[in-house]
Parts: structure tokens; C-alpha cells; sequence
């Protein structure tokens, strides 16, 4: 029985943390033996929030693949690709964006997340839609007269006249003017951005991706890939498959200042970090800040050292959480041990990832792009056809 396709990816933003080992790349090893998985280096995703980085894209890469290899994703086991190196991504994304309105690309959640911290960041506290003040002195004059002169017949039918005016006024600035204003939708914001989710699509259904690993807060961005395969196969042919998602619980990993773990914010514990730097931010991490004195009684729960405990110090989490609540554990002998664990299980990764060559990488890229490569030109075949026709325009010949 063939094993149903996987899709996953990842930008290349960086090294991985120990936020992206619990949350994803754990599961990928274990899902590279079970399923034909094709996993990808989103770089084209990667310049949807800043364009401006695209020279950093490539040593990201590099220190990305590299992780990924060290902690046991197996390019034998798994298609390990890279986004731009199979440009049928982009022929797809363009086709199944003729599909998607704009109405709902705007309600995708991640666009309003993106969208709402664009404003922030920019100073936007509050949308605001700016319509200027309409001319009607005229006309509010002339009603007035109207009534003064007990012709109500008139000026209800002038009354009218001016809201229907108005109406088609205001109407008119919404869909123009009030559509690009800054306050409604930043300038920052890019066609890229916006149609993200259509070329998500694309990077799924371009090898027919069957299941797609998601955690529950994600399913919505995956609905609209179900969408577009069900729309394309009603409007064209059936080719692809609707895309089932595979819940992954992922561990709630906080940084060492008590935010989401994230490279952008500098709270991230890397899987590359040597001992010496483990320990440290380990050390420099907050904690409840209830619990100011070793014997005052803790809340694990607002703890981000609890919160790791959990992850990669399971066997010991629930005496930890027992003594803390009891007064018995300080927060210093609890990070103590975190660091000890956190360090005898990524130091084997660290060695790993540093015994691979910047060669050995390229060439797992290139092998893997290659595979996934011919993969979608069968699935740009089968579409083109659909679409055009075998002689329509973009169909390929052989003459």
C-alpha cells in the first residue's frame, strides 16, 4: 500500500530553537517513516514580511538544512527541497490565484495577525476610515424652504435626492479612496503578504498533498487549500486531492522573557548554542514573579522554565511542579537542572550539525530539489491540460 504525501516547510529565518525541535521537527522524524514526506524550504515565504532580507535568505538556508540533518530528518527517508529551486510553484500559485476572492484572503487569520501587527508597530492604534465632509448646503437650504413654504411633497422628494446622493457618494470612497487608506491597510502590506495562503496552496497541492501536519489554531489556514483544490477540480478536472490535516499537539515553548520563543524577539535557546551559552540564558531567564524567595510557593504555570521542563524533562516535571507549589524548590536549583538537561540532549545535535559540510548541505538541496522537482512538472502537466487544453496556451509540446 503507498504511503499518503506529507507537505511541511519552514521559512528560513534563521537557526532552529528549541521551540522549533518540540514543535515540528521532533514530529518530522517520526513522520519521514511513516508517510512519503516532502519537506520544504519556504524561502520565497520567506521575503512575504521583509523583501529587503533577501541576501539573508541564503546563509539561512544553509544553517536551517543544517539543523534539520542534525537533528535526524533523512534525505533518504524525506524530499528536503528548496521553494525557488521549482519554479512550477510559482506557475500554480498564479493559476489557483485566479480562483480566490481578495474578500476572502482578508479574512485569512494569519493576514489579520499579520495585519494587526503591522499597525501596531507603525503607530496605528485604531482603524479609521476618512470620509470627507459632504456638500449639501445647498440642498438642506432648499428643504427648508420647502417646509417653510408647507410643500412637504418637495422636500421629501429633495430629501431623498440628497441620500441617494450621499449614499452613492460614500459608496464610492469606501470601494476607492477608503480601500487604500493607511489607517484601513498599511503600506507595508504586499500583494505577497496578502496571497501568501494562495501559494501555500500551491507548495501542498503541487505533489498532491494528501495530509498536511498542522496544530488545532491552524486548521482555518488550511481550509482555504481545500477550497482551492475543490474549486479547481470542479472548474477544470479533478487532479488534486482535498488535503486532510493531521493535528500535531504542539508543547507550549516560552521564551526566556516569558514571550512566544522567536529569534526576532532574542529569547531563543538554539540548538546550536555551546554549553557555556545554554546555561546563561537559562540563568537570565524570568520566572514567576511571585516567587521572589526560595520557600515562597511557585506557579509553574506562568513559569517558562516550567514550561520546558515539561517538554524535555517529562520523567521529572511532576515532582518539580509538586516542590515548587510547596515552597521546596528555588527558582536557581530549578534552572540549574533545566540547563543540565537542556545541554546533555542538544550537544549531541550541536556536534551533529557541525560535522556536515556547507557542500554536504548544498547537495542534499539540490538532490531533493531535483526530486521534488519532477514531481511537479507531471503535476503542471496534468494541470496545464486542464486548463488550456493540450494545445491551449501554456500547455508544452513536443514540437
Amino acid at each position: 500500500m503507498a504511503k499518503k504525501v506529507i507537505l511541511s516547510g519552514m521559512r528560513p529565518t534563521g537557526r532552529m530553537h528549541v521551540g522549533h525541535l518540540a514543535g515540528v521537527l521532533t514530529n518530522w522524524v517520526r513522520l519521514q517513516d511513516e508517510y512519503e514526506c516532502y519537506y520544504e524550504i519556504a524561502d520565497w515565504h520567506a521575503l512575504t514580511d521583509d523583501p529587503k532580507k533577501a541576501k539573508e535568505v541564503e546563509a539561512n538556508v544553509m544553517g536551517m538544512v543544517r539543523d534539520w540533518l542534525a537533528v535526524g530528518i533523512d534525505p533518504r527517508k524525506a524530499v528536503i527541497f528548496r521553494q525557488s529551486y521549482v519554479p512550477e510553484h510559482a506557475e500554480l500559485h498564479l493559476l489557483f490565484s485566479m480562483l480566490v476572492s481578495v474578500p476572502r484572503l482578508l479574512r485569512n487569520p494569519t493576514f489579520k495577525e499579520k495585519l494587526a501587527e503591522l499597525r501596531k508597530r507603525k503607530g496605528y492604534t485604531k482603524m479609521v476610515l476618512k470620509v470627507d465632509r459632504l456638500s449639501v448646503e445647498d440642498e438642506l437650504e432648499q428643504i427648508l424652504r420647502f417646509i417653510r413654504e408647507e410643500d412637504e411633497r418637495k422636500a421629501l422628494r429633495m430629501l431623498q435626492s440628497v441620500l441617494n446622493r450621499v449614499r452613492d457618494e460614500v459608496l464610492e470612497r469606501i470601494t476607492t479612496e477608503v480601500a487604500l487608506d493607511e489607517a484601513a491597510i498599511p503600506a507595508e502590506v504586499s500583494y505577497g503578504l496578502l496571497g501568501y495562503p494562495v501559494l501555500q496552496a500551491a507548495d501542498i497541492l503541487l505533489y498532491k498533498g494528501e495530509v498536511v501536519p498542522v496544530g488545532a489554531d491552524q486548521l482555518p489556514h488550511l481550509e482555504l487549500t481545500r477550497e482551492i483544490a475543490r474549486d479547481f477540480n470542479r472548474t477544470y478536472a479533478p487532479i488534486f486531492p482535498i488535503p486532510e490535516p493531521l493535528l500535531t499537539e504542539t508543547p507550549k515553548i516560552l521564551g526566556t522573557d516569558g514571550r512566544k520563543m522567536s529569534k526576532s524577539y532574542g529569547n531563543a535557546i538554539f540548538l546550536s548554542d555551546p554549553p557555556e551559552v545554554i546555561e546563561r540564558k537559562v540563568r537570565s531567564s524570568i520566572t514567576d514573579p511571585m516567587k521572589v524567595r526560595r520557600n515562597d510557593p511557585g506557579r509553574p504555570e506562568v513559569c517558562p522554565i516550567f514550561h520546558m521542563h515539561k517538554v524535555f524533562n517529562a520523567e521529572e516535571a511532576p515532582q518539580i511542579e509538586e516542590d515548587c507549589r510547596a515552597g521546596k524548590l528555588g527558582c536557581v536549583a530549578c534552572k540549574g537542572r533545566l540547563a543540565r538537561v537542556l545541554i546533555e540532549r542538544l550537544t549531541p545535535i550541536r556536534e551533529r550539525a557541525e560535522s556536515f559540510t556547507d557542500e554536504e548541505i548544498l547537495d542534499v538541496i539540490r538532490e531533493g530539489s531535483a526530486r521534488a522537482k519532477e514531481v511537479a512538472e507531471r503535476t503542471m502537466g496534468e494541470v496545464r491540460e486542464a486548463v488550456f487544453g493540450r494545445e491551449g496556451i501554456g500547455s508544452h509540446t513536443d514540437s
